[in-house]
């Protein structure tokens, strides 16, 4: 472990994590060994790097060898440390800014790690997050729920690698007096509820869904969708094109659809706000930890005929019983569904995010990226697969993410040599073994 993070006992385990293996052991599933993946070991690889490419001559403390290019405006952070290094990111608009604050709060998390003050830039932009700003100067990395079209990495400067960096779900929650929670819900249900046909609580395809709950009397039930772009509604429209095909056929999937029924909302906060003030609405938002207090939370149908829900057990086991399919095994995540997941208990609703970069982050910027803070990006992003959100990333898709880490170049040389469970004992790279 590097000098600058002496002097202490590593922290406890992440309390998400803590818990997810708890829920793991009770659900009797088996977890793989722990990943070489904590944020400690990233500390270190980011820590030595700094100092590697800091070096020649630099004697004490941390240095700044940051060449900012002009016209990148940093907004600087209160953060403890000698000097500050920044990082700066787009970020889909449709991932909303719960999402912002959760990679903001990676930020802070390496920053204290570190004992360095690191800065995170992060700008909200619309559409899929890449085109225009990959291609906009000022901008190192894209943030967002979609992979960038063939066309959309034909207009970019220069190539770009897609990695997914946190694990999620899409949670549907409801006001029910009398099923406050674990309301039990299909596809088919759902997808009847959203385009009209299913207009009351005591449908029988619910009713037969839910014998423990009373919905006799239920309030009327009001569908609300969130009507401006949105990474939920594009998982949620995604879910319902899959299990049903006259949804797929007449609506389709994607970040706004046509929705045949029910009033729209602005964000997933208004989502919140008008389905817990709302008795019998139902909604949908996209999640990053617990879900929300004073709604109702639904358990969904998976492909084995069981009800999941968006916990961090139920979500981790659908992203890993499709870690054999041929999409997860090619890295081809275009063509991966975890809707498609056949294991009990998978959470049909379970979604990644991803962080597109250039390949080459000194050819990209042309030297005005300097290589310290292209390896302290790298460190950030390696810092966001390793921090938890709703559940851990399977050991699969972490190695592919380190792979494309480790093939980052600078001017032609490769940067990192990260290591996980998978990668472990590797020949160090350019900066050494860390």
């Amino acid at each position: 472990m590097a000098d600058a993070l002496a002097g202490g006992s590593e922290p406890p385990e992440d309390s998400l994590e803590a818990t997810f293996a708890r829920q793991a052991e009770a659900a009797g599933i088996v977890l793989p060994k722990k990943r070489h993946r904590d944020p400690w070991t990233a500390a270190a690889i980011v820590v030595a790097i700094f100092l590697v490419t800091a070096g020649l001559g630099e004697v004490t403390g941390w240095i700044n060898l940051r060449q900012t290019p002009a016209g990148w405006n940093y907004q600087t952070e209160s953060c403890t440390g000698t000097s500050n290094v920044h990082a700066v990111g787009t970020v889909s608009a449709a991932l909303g800014p719960s999402y912002m604050a959760w990679m903001t709060s990676v930020a802070s998390s390496m920053a204290k790690t570190v004992g360095q003050c690191f800065d995170l830039n992060l700008t909200g932009t619309t559409g899929d997050g890449y085109v225009p700003p990959l291609g906009a100067t000022g901008s190192e990395f894209a943030a967002t729920y979609a992979l960038p079209s063939v066309s959309e990495e034909k207009s970019l400067p220069y190539p770009v690698v897609t990695l997914p960096v946190s694990l999620n779900a899409v949670a549907v929650i409801y006001n029910l007096p009398g099923a406050a929670t674990g309301l039990n819900l299909t596809g088919a249900a759902l997808a009847g509820i959203y385009n009209g046909s299913i207009t009351s609580w005591n449908s029988p395809s619910i009713a037969a869904a839910n014998p423990g709950f009373d919905l006799s009397s239920a309030p009327s039930l009001v569908p609300y969708h969130v009507a401006t772009t949105s990474a939920s509604s594009a998982a949620f429209t995604g879910f319902l094109a899959s299990v049903n095909s006259a949804w797929s056929a007449r609506e389709g999937a994607g970040p706004t659809v046509s929705w045949p029924a029910g009033p729209g909302v602005a964000s997933d906060a208004a989502m919140v706000a008008t389905v817990s003030a709302t008795p019998g609405a139902v909604g949908y938002l996209e999640i990053y930890g617990a879900p929300p207090a004073g709604v109702g939370v639904a358990n969904i149908e998976d492909r084995a005929g069981d009800f999941a829900s968006p916990t961090d057990v139920d979500v981790w086991v659908a992203a890993e019983s499709v870690t054999n399919s041929t999409a997860a095994l090619a890295n081809d995540w275009s063509a991966l569904s975890l809707a498609n997941a056949t294991a009990v208990d998978s959470y049909p609703l379970a979604v990644f995010s991803y962080v597109a970069l250039y390949t080459d982050l000194g050819v990209a910027y042309s030297g005005t990226l300097s290589l310290t803070n292209a390896s302290w990006l790298l460190g950030y992003v390696y810092w966001l697969t390793a921090e938890v959100s709703v559940a851990p990333l399977p050991t699969l898709y972490e190695t592919a993410a380190v792979t494309v880490l480790n093939n980052e170049t600078f001017d032609g040389t490769k940067i990192m040599n990260l290591e996980n469970e998978a990668t472990e004992g590797s020949e160090g790279g350019e900066t050494g073994e860390f």
